[in-house]
């Protein structure tokens, strides 16, 4: 059984992880509004973790790689199991590695060391490149990431304290 400490944890994970992927993707959203950028093909990054998932990594071109079952069910999935995960290291290093509340600015600072894991390794498997250098419109794509982690950052720090309001102190007096 999971020790009462570890369970509010993992609920503040969840309520932390809704908040900052909803934020996130209202942050997308309008910089797709304004950019005039095409929404973000959940699919295309579906069919990537599945590939990953049976021993493909690396994609020289993931827009020309045939469409499998459940792409688009497997890319909100993933996008969401990495929120959580992400969620998670966030309110871990918060209680035990910075031993502060969550703040916008330690949010935002977390949101964009994610940007790591598009940047250097989700992009290149692509067939993208790094940030996005083998595309026709890297800067665009770049600069979507940019406000999409910045957003998720922020939504981060939103999410943790509205889990500290909802379920008491989840980390330990500093």
């Amino acid at each position: 059984m999971m020790p009462a400490a570890s369970f509010r944890l993992a609920l503040c994970a969840i309520i932390t992880a809704a908040v900052a992927a909803t934020t996130a993707d209202a942050g997308r959203f309008v910089y797709q509004a304004i950019s005039g950028m095409a929404p973000v093909n959940w699919s295309v990054s579906g069919r990537w973790f599945l590939m990953v998932l049976s021993g493909q990594p690396f994609v020289p071109d993931m827009a020309a790689a045939p469409a499998l079952p459940h792409e688009l069910l497997a890319g909100h999935a993933a996008y969401y199991t990495i929120s959580l995960v992400f969620a998670a290291a966030y309110l871990l290093l918060l209680d035990r590695v910075w031993k502060h509340p969550p703040s916008l600015l330690n949010g935002l600072a977390f949101g964009w060391v994610t940007m790591i894991f598009p940047f250097f390794i989700q992009m290149p498997a692509m067939g993208m490149g790094v940030f996005a250098s083998h595309t026709a419109t890297p800067l665009l794509i770049v600069l979507r990431t940019l406000v999409h982690h910045s957003s998720f950052g922020l939504g981060l720090a939103l999410g943790a304290m509205a889990a500290g309001r909802i379920m008491g102190p989840w980390h330990r007096a500093a």
